[in-house]
């Protein structure tokens, strides 16, 4: 009897306990689960992208982030535009229930402010901010797309990244001589001009802050004194380090910078982080910060549940909304770029193989 007794109030003690363990495990916020998509699972067959949409679906994802390419959509200035590759990754994202983010980037050659530098900017960011409300008239509410597409959910695109790492000269070139700095003004103009764009079609949509890669906080505080106060609903930093902790730590950095310039509750989104799986696939690098970020096949799963635990923990204190991992597939060839190894999925044939890093984000994602 007495043990039948001290059985008994064993089990009352841990059906109460329970609700107070589930209670300790932190939930992300919705759409916290993202990814980008672009480079080889990008360049596979229309089949193989609709499998991997259906894929990513099935995976967790929640969010992906995409390239709408000014210079493919545009390529003349009084032509037709080209909708078609944008329209096929709407509609898969719609069929898949995925929310794209979508980066709008490159100029065409005839807006450059550089003739012969794809990464130029462009001449006159007018000529950006009217394809941008563009591409709002076409995906945002009561857009066109979706009134030529009845068979699809109504899925209407809400947020919208204005360009990607401005900062470095691939995406936006500046000549040598001109300053480390000599972007900013432009870029802020270039956002500015591009929120009223957007805002004059959706009201309610969000302008994303291009992402901001390295030392993100610090040129966040340039960009305030290049006037950018009030022309982004929501900051966005790319982070790439070793530790999956100094993630959290640029995320704290950055909500300081926020706080300082009184935009305290803007929310901040990871937009690129990841943790290349190169060790052993390629020579060593010479950068010491690479040596400490590239890791195993394994090593890159057990950061990435790190990464997303941490974030959830994080994610209210910090304002955190979301975490995109860079990226859904890559080849997992060649010895220059380690970015090459950094997919969920290995790309073989045009057919995408699940790595250990997908099976850690499907645990994430369900946690």
């Amino acid at each position: 009897m007495k043990r039948l007794a001290v059985l008994s109030v064993l089990a009352v003690m841990l059906i109460a306990a329970a609700p107070a363990a589930n209670a300790a495990v932190p939930r992300a916020p919705k759409l916290f689960h993202g990814v980008m998509w672009d480079r080889a699972a990008a360049g596979t067959s229309l089949e193989a992208m609709d499998e991997q949409w259906a894929l990513m679906g099935r995976s967790g994802v929640e969010t992906a982030r995409v390239v709408f390419s000014w210079a493919h959509a545009q390529p003349t200035p009084s032509g037709p535009l080209d909708w078609s590759a944008i329209d096929e990754q709407v509609e898969r994202a719609t069929l898949s229930r995925i929310r794209l983010l979508p980066v709008v980037l490159y100029t065409p050659g005839w807006a450059r402010k550089y003739a012969e530098r794809a990464g130029s900017p462009p001449e006159r960011p007018a000529d950006f901010a009217w394809f941008v409300g563009l591409l709002v008239e076409r995906y945002g509410p009561g857009g066109t797309f979706w009134d030529e597409r009845p068979e699809l959910a109504r899925r209407p695109l809400r947020e919208w990244q204005i360009w990607n790492e401005p900062h470095l000269g691939f995406y936006w070139y500046r000549p040598p001589d001109d300053g480390a700095d000599a972007w900013m003004g432009p870029y802020t103009d270039l956002l500015g001009q591009a929120r009223r764009a957007i805002k004059a079609v959706d009201p309610g949509a969000k302008v994303v802050l291009a992402g901001l890669a390295d030392a993100s906080w610090r040129l966040l505080a340039k960009l305030y004194h290049h006037g950018v106060r009030g022309k982004f609903d929501v900051a966005a930093i790319n982070i790439f380090t070793g530790r999956p902790g100094f993630v959290m730590t640029a995320t704290r950095l950055t909500r300081h910078v926020l706080r300082r310039f009184h935009e305290r509750r803007k929310p901040i989104w990871i937009t690129e982080t990841t943790f290349p799986a190169a060790k052993g696939e390629v020579p060593r690098p010479d950068p010491e910060w690479q040596r400490r970020w590239y890791t195993t096949e394994s090593g890159m799963a057990r950061r990435l549940t790190e990464l997303y635990s941490l974030g959830a923990k994080n994610a209210r204190r910090l304002g955190l909304q979301r975490i995109y991992w860079y990226t859904w597939g890559t080849s997992y060839k060649g010895a220059d770029d380690l970015f090459d190894y950094s997919g969920l999925v290995r790309i073989v044939d045009g057919e995408a193989k699940p790595q250990p890093a997908l099976r850690a984000f499907k645990r994430a994602a369900r946690r």
